[in-house]
């Protein structure tokens, strides 16, 4: 063979790669080997399109909604939108309100930066005089026109004047529709509108014939009229009846077909493919700005409403007295909602459950916290919802910050001193007794019992863990098994009590520790974010594994200072049992990082 047209082959080989990358207006390099993409099948096609549906706007009229869906749709820039009616509240042949009705909804119109497409309802017309204005200002009120070899057919399901319920296809609109479909024998698919869903109302007068028409064509049906969403799937289409852009209605949301809504359609070579799309579901690309999200950030970790623990002596709890401070660090007031919610064993007296506080300033507020059924033990009362709503001006508009709490009274619990320091070596003799307990979903498969300690030098943690099933592997990471995890926060009072673990405990010691076996070497998490060494030990025991730990006092003393009073602590740990994939984590306290996170939970005291 000749060399060069070899050369010429090899040449083309080298470069086929990239020629079979060019699809039109995709212009991309193959890399040899794994490919960083599913597949350049673009898709899209010269037939196919998109269009939006808005639907009922009056008709118990909610001010705005529309609007909103008017300015959400040039977010999503369809091709054109079509409407199935209901768009000024007519029901009038007082010309100059139609006028002004008119004028108002076509205001909107204008806003769009793509084509309308008119449709009637009820609500505009429904007499001589609102036919002639609509007439006059929109035109013919039943029309068609073919897209990409797709008929659109606009009708007027209000064409007798007979209202709400009893719509009608009249036999000037039929002839019109027959002929229309006749001269469109050839289109891919057929898209109807109209207002009121006639084939649910009796004597819709042509209705049925068009039905007729349409049966042995590949078509589809939208309507309102009704306000809440449903699809049927009737005369070898599918028919929908469309929610509201603003209408009347109770709004009990899409599981029940009511809701504000755009329907989104794309015209595929197979047909239509529908998505409805919430208006509150459409944001804009500033929906969040650096400012906005500075602003939030800066709140958010001021802990704006700072609640005291409700710390009872004793072992019960009938009444207490809690304490909120609510601090407003922004140059601009902000106004507060206390929201309790109702719980079988407390009575919530807030004396005041709104409330603005000035720029740059705090508000104290207190309030009753009373045990419905008198004096109770304290582990036997649930904890106490409480929603707090903070509502500020940001950037011309109103943005409200929700918090959640839930409170519950707290035994006043003391650190012990030890007479000798424990030593660090995992046998718990130097232990008398582990006072703190808690269990797993079954507490004979995983008990927990722990204490704590201190002396000048260090805080003492020890835990004892009872577990039928220790896996631990060498080639997992702590987290991934069997572990204990102490949490310790030394913040002052009103922040301790406040924190929900944020950044991984980053303002808490935390140390999580796998035991040593015969075979797998102790693991431990975290150890490694502080800069001091803290002692510990874990192993396991016949019966489980064990857990001695010494933090310096020096940590504690850091922050709070040498007259230290407090510290919140919390004990976890996972159970990986064998035979099971499941490795769930239990809490002595509820997990400060959980939804169910109780105010200053778990608080000890210095003796």
């Amino acid at each position: 063979m000749n060399i060069r047209l070899i050369a010429f082959l090899l040449f083309l080989s080298l470069l086929a790669p990239t020629l079979n990358a060019q699809v039109e207006d995709l212009n991309i390099n193959i890399p040899d080997g794994p490919q960083p993409w599913s597949s350049l099948d673009i898709n899209r096609s010269e037939n196919q399109f998109q269009f939006a549906i808005v639907t009922d706007r009056t008709g118990g009229r909610r001010p705005g909604v529309f609007f909103t869906g008017v300015k959400k749709i040039n977010l999503l820039q369809p091709e054109f939108v079509m409407t199935v009616g209901d768009l000024i509240d007519g029901y009038t042949q007082d010309v100059p309100e139609l006028d002004r009705q008119w004028d108002e909804f076509e205001g909107f119109i204008d806003s769009l930066q793509m084509p309308f497409f008119y449709t009637p309802g009820n609500h505009d017309i429904t007499n001589a005089v609102m036919d002639s204005v609509y007439r006059a200002r929109v035109g013919p009120t039943f029309y068609h026109f073919v897209y990409k070899n797709v008929l659109f057919l606009s009708l007027n399901s209000e064409d007798q004047y007979r209202g709400a319920g009893r719509g009608t296809i009249s036999d000037e609109q039929y002839e019109y529709i027959k002929q229309t479909l006749a001269e469109n024998e050839g289109v891919r698919w057929t898209m109807l509108f109209m207002h009121q869903p006639l084939w649910l109302q009796n004597d819709p007068k042509r209705w049925p014939d068009v039905e007729a028409l349409l049966a042995e064509r590949d078509h589809t049906v939208f309507v309102g009229h009704v306000h809440h969403y449903v699809r049927y799937m009737r005369n070898n289409g599918r028919y929908y009846t469309l929610a509201t852009t603003g209408g009347g209605s109770r709004l009990r949301g899409p599981a029940l077909g009511e809701f504000d809504h755009i329907t989104w359609v794309t015209m595929t070579e197979e047909g239509p493919i529908m998505a409805n799309l919430a208006l509150d579901g459409i944001y804009s690309e500033d929906l969040v700005t650096e400012a906005g999200y500075d602003f939030i950030s800066r709140l958010s970790n001021s802990y704006p409403l700072r609640i005291d623990p409700l710390i009872v002596d004793g072992d019960t709890f009938e009444k207490g007295r809690v304490r909120a401070e609510i601090r407003n660090p922004e140059d601009q007031p902000v106004f507060v909602q206390l929201k309790p919610a109702f719980n079988f064993d407390y009575g919530f007296y807030v004396p005041r459950d709104t409330i603005t506080v000035a720029p740059n300033s705090v508000e104290v507020i207190e309030w009753e916290l009373e045990s419905r059924r008198g004096e109770r033990k304290v582990e036997e009362l649930a904890a106490q919802p409480l929603s707090v709503d903070l509502t500020y001006s940001q950037d011309g508009s109103q943005m409200t910050l929700p918090f959640s709490y839930y409170l519950a009274p707290d035994k006043r619990r003391t650190i012990p001193t030890a007479e000798k320091a424990p030593r660090i070596d995992g046998e718990l003799t130097d232990w008398a007794d582990l006072p703190y307990s808690f269990s797993g979903a079954d507490p004979n498969s995983l008990q927990v019992d722990w204490g704590i300690r201190q002396d000048a030098e260090n805080i003492y943690v020890a835990a004892k863990v009872t577990d039928n099933s220790i896996r631990v592997r060498e080639d997992l990471a702590t987290y991934q098994q069997d572990y204990v995890a102490v949490v310790l926060n030394a913040e002052p009072m009103a922040t301790a009590a406040m924190r929900k673990g944020e950044g991984w405990y980053r303002n808490s010691f935390i140390l999580a520790v796998s035991p040593e076996t015969d075979e797998v070497k102790m693991k431990t998490q975290y150890e490694d974010r502080y800069e001091f060494k803290v002692p510990y030990k874990s192993r396991t025991t016949e019966d489980g594994y064990v857990l001695e730990m010494a933090l310096p006092l020096s940590y504690v003393r850091e922050i709070q200072g040498d007259n230290w009073r407090h510290l919140r602590v919390n004990v976890t740990v996972l159970d990986w049992d064998e035979g099971s994939d499941e490795k769930p984590i239990y809490h002595w306290q509820p997990d400060w990082r959980g939804s169910m996170n109780e105010v200053g939970s778990g608080m000890f005291f210095k003796k």
